[in-house]
């Protein structure tokens, strides 16, 4: 796209960690002389991680969501909209109301849960990994007496992978402090083999700590299917493990639209180069969990991503300072 003013446009899709970081860098290096445009089907930027604190109780909705149209301060257009299609050969975003056309594309789409990708997820799981679903187990937490609770993973990659950890500790402390721990019985399963290694490394420590916490482990447990009506987990090889309080981490896969249009060609999320986060699509970038990269589907992981990209974009488009490589601190 050529503009004989000379401005660019700079289209970023979605208001998760990685889009508002983005957004906020961008609009601080570039928006007095660019535009910078953020779209998202939101109107307020929901911090995911605090949604575990939503499960017991010590953080309420409003406490976790932050208006989109703060970023205004920083010179960046906000558009609520649902995203139709993203056309990289034409350079433009279809919305329902209109076409966005861009010089520079930005996609941090996340990732969208899946529960129809397990028969029975959605009569049977309870999880904290949308807010809906928290509030409901919050509610379920705040009757339970006592019983079975299962923490579990499914096949594929989902969001923030050590959450379902936390998960199983912040249920052990929620359960004690409301004095009925010993009436409980906390159970977790993962497709994982079991962790071996030094006593420092994240998974051998992890492991411990659950077990320090009295909490049982089902290792390389693969789950085909819930019954609810039974209460029970099926497995491969004939395995099953009963509940009386299921907390299993729903299927995740990319944002539908990105699957649509093609940007995301594997289940993993679009395929990008390592070092600059540019995609096969000239000027098109994706950061965050939507990006198929070799590191943790988190939101530590999107907004250093982020920080870089908008440097390396800043530097390109002004002409002023050098580009700087990607380097992630994370396990």
């Amino acid at each position: 796209m050529h503009r004989f003013n000379g401005r660019k446009q700079i289209v970023i899709l979605g208001g998760g960690c990685g889009g508002v970081v983005a957004a906020t860098q961008l609009g601080r290096k570039l928006g007095a002389d660019h535009d910078v445009i953020l779209i998202d089907r939101r109107a307020d930027h929901v911090f995911m991680p605090a949604f575990l604190f939503l499960m017991t109780g010590d953080r309420q909705p409003q406490e976790i969501c932050r208006s989109l149209s703060a970023l205004k301060k920083r010179n960046v257009k906000v558009i609520q909209s649902e995203i139709l299609d993203i056309n990289p050969v034409a350079q433009e975003v279809s919305l329902p109301k209109e076409k966005i056309s861009y010089d520079y594309l930005i996609v941090s789409l996340g990732l969208q849960t899946r529960p129809d990708l397990v028969s029975g997820f959605n009569e049977a799981s309870l999880h904290p990994w949308e807010m809906e679903s928290a509030l409901r187990l919050r509610h379920a937490l705040s009757e339970f007496r006592g019983g079975r609770v299962v923490v579990g993973v499914p096949l594929g990659l989902y969001r923030c992978p050590p959450a379902p950890y936390e998960a199983q500790w912040m249920l052990d402390g929620f359960f004690r402090q409301r004095g009925i721990r010993d009436r409980v019985q906390i159970h977790y399963f993962t497709r994982d083999p079991e962790p071996t290694g030094e006593a420092h490394d994240p998974v051998v420590w992890m492991d411990a700590e659950s077990r320090r916490r009295k909490i049982d482990i089902h290792y390389e447990f693969v789950v085909r299917s819930i019954d609810p009506v039974k209460k029970q987990i099926n497995g491969l090889y004939n395995y099953s493990l009963p509940y009386d309080l299921l907390v299993m981490v729903p299927p995740h896969r990319p944002a539908q639209v990105l699957l649509d249009c093609g940007l995301a060609e594997v289940e993993t999320g679009i395929r990008v180069d390592y070092d600059t986060l540019q995609t096969k699509w000239e000027n098109v970038f994706a950061i965050g969990d939507c990006a198929d990269m070799p590191a943790s589907k988190a939101g530590g992981v999107a907004h250093q991503e982020a920080d870089v990209l908008a440097h390396n974009l800043a530097v390109e488009i002004t002409g002023k300072g050098r580009p700087v490589d990607l380097w992630l601190h994370t396990i």
